[in-house]
């Protein structure tokens, strides 16, 4: 997935690789080793997460929505979170509503609370299907949209996006913009290897 500003810039790169598959009764639990790098191809940190599928609904943990260098960066601070995962069921259907999904992660050291911060992503529907094409190649996708809120302390933002997710290929075009309405940054699906 590469990632440009509202400029077409690129500003960075962030790679998945799936490192394993454990099968379910239900479903199946996915390792997926994330890398990400800056607009030069330099490595800045990478991390595992951990990906699963249950009853034909793919759930992203909403633990890892901030990313592992939000992590690395506040190694000696106590995190403690509680969430509600985002969900993708396997099928789709144009004009239906999806859950909410939120997390709030609060910060401390020494039993002080340094920085309470919540991020709720509301308003998840489905738009029409359309076809898309990337250098990764030609995909059928569904059309996502959502609004998030976050507040830290006093300070709200609020933003949206567009997701345009294909069955088989996963986040294809992802858009970010203002409460205004206004293209923030975009990231596109630039590169697809199956083994």
């Amino acid at each position: 997935m590469t990632q440009y500003n509202k400029k077409d810039k690129v500003e960075g790169v962030n790679a998945y690789s799936v490192k394993s598959v454990k099968d379910l009764t239900n479903g199946y639990d996915a390792t997926v080793t994330t890398t990400v790098m800056n607009e030069k191809g330099e490595v800045e940190g990478s991390g595992d997460l951990i990906m699963k599928c249950a009853d034909g609904v793919f759930y992203f943990d909403m633990k890892d929505f901030l990313g592992e260098n939000f992590y690395q960066e506040n190694p000696d601070m106590e995190i403690a979170m509680t969430a509600n995962d985002l969900q993708f069921p396997a099928t789709l259907t144009e004009g239906a509503s999806l859950p909410d999904a939120n997390i709030t992660y609060q910060m401390s050291s020494n039993g002080m609370t340094i920085m309470t911060m919540t991020i709720n992503i509301t308003d998840r529907k489905i738009g029409g299907k359309e076809t898309m094409t990337t250098a990764a190649g030609t995909f059928e996708v569904y059309k996502i949209s959502s609004k998030i809120q976050s507040k830290t302390g006093f300070i709200n933002t609020k933003h949206s996006s567009v997701d345009y997710i294909s069955i088989g290929a996963g986040i294809v075009k992802s858009e970010t913009y203002s409460d205004k309405g206004d293209l923030m940054e975009y990231m596109l699906l630039t590169k697809l290897s199956k083994l």
